[in-house]
């Protein structure tokens, strides 16, 4: 079986609400995942539900006044402002009447953020993805993200490339900027307008976000970083091979987590996130095993590093597949370390995924 149709199938299956979620714990912006559960359950696609989003933060960006930044401007003036732009000067004949060209900077609302903001409303409000099976709230919709953009006069609409996101970068000041400006790139991952609609845009997106991004690793690290926090550290933790030769070319291990209890006995537990065939087939037929080259990877972070205390002697491993359909749970006790091989069904209603995840440690 093809990996990335295994992974299509399993993105296919994963709820909208689930998929917002997922990716709000993947980008570290778990603390706002309560605030739009009306509008999750309403959208019947993840992009009726982002464009619901963007107008609400939108409307509480505009309402506190939208940020502003000094950006770099040119213009001619009558005195000198700035630096003389010469070459502009020329060209325009600026001299010749009373004025110079200058390059200055100036405070302004025209921010690449909110260019951002501004031109993904503008392009979801003719849309014709953003479609539900409501005629007339989509049209509220349409006229509400419309109203928006015309608030927002003075901001330029551009055309959103991936380099726009890698400018920015958002200070304690610009918090409030954190959602939108994620559920900004998330859209245009959609790649509005979209030649896929529904399920299968999401599916696509998942795909990608989980190939290149390790989406579901980051999204579990997160989930236990924010529920275990008060009786655990959660951590990526790089581990030694405590090689007596020194050997350059022994290759680094990292791990995807390492949870450790904050009190006595400083219990260890590391996770180990996987996208694997051999536990990701929808229907299991037969006598089928994990694959054998995941478990000796955890074996090796465990049992390199048994000599470093007593806590790390007896450490245990934990094997994570998603799925979208079944649980597989199993565990062995290999010298002293306890390895556990799970699946987390992503199909399943939200707060049974928190339980199934959160009784996995303990």
């Amino acid at each position: 079986m093809d990996s990335t149709n295994t992974v299509m199938d399993i993105a296919t299956g994963i709820p909208v609400r689930n998929a917002w979620y997922l990716l709000l714990y993947a980008w570290d912006l778990a603390m706002w995942r309560d605030n739009w559960n009306a509008e999750s359950e309403e959208a019947p696609h993840l992009l009726g539900l982002l464009a619901k989003v963007l107008a609400r933060n939108a409307h509480a960006l505009l309402r506190h006044q939208l940020r502003r930044s000094f950006v770099r401007t040119s213009a001619p003036l009558r005195g000198i402002r700035g630096r003389i732009d010469f070459a502009a000067s020329l060209k325009h004949q600026s001299f010749e009447r009373g004025r110079v060209d200058c390059i200055f900077p100036e405070l302004s609302i025209d921010t690449v953020p909110n260019r951002i903001l501004r031109s993904t409303m503008s392009r979801l409000a003719s849309e014709p993805a953003l479609r539900s099976h409501n005629p007339k709230l989509d049209e509220q919709l349409r006229h509400e993200l419309r109203s928006l953009v015309r608030m927002m006069d003075g901001v330029r609409i551009i055309s959103v490339t991936v380099r726009d996101f890698a400018s920015i970068q958002l200070g304690r000041n610009d918090r409030d900027y954190a959602v939108p400006i994620a559920v900004c790139r998330l859209i245009h991952a959609l790649r509005l307008p979209t030649e896929k609609s529904g399920d299968a845009a999401l599916a696509a997106l998942l795909r990608d976000e989980i190939k290149f991004h390790d989406l579901f690793e980051r999204f579990v690290r997160n989930f236990y970083a924010l529920h275990l926090n008060e009786y655990y550290r959660v951590k990526r933790e790089t581990l030694k091979w405590f090689d007596e030769l020194g050997s350059e070319l022994v290759p680094e291990m990292r791990t995807d987590m390492t949870i450790v209890e904050r009190a006595p006995p400083w219990r260890r537990t590391i996770i180990d996130t996987k996208y694997s065939i051999a536990a990701l087939s929808k229907h299991p037929h037969g006598d089928q095993k994990f694959k054998s080259q995941n478990l000796y990877q955890i074996y090796t972070y465990l049992r390199t590093q048994e000599n470093l205390s007593d806590a790390h002697r007896c450490a245990g491993g934990l094997l994570l597949y998603p799925t979208n359909g079944y649980d597989v749970r199993g565990a062995m006790l290999v010298q002293g370390h306890r390895v556990a091989v799970a699946t987390v069904n992503l199909g399943q209603p939200w707060q049974n995924i928190e339980h199934q995840l959160l009784s996995l440690i303990g």
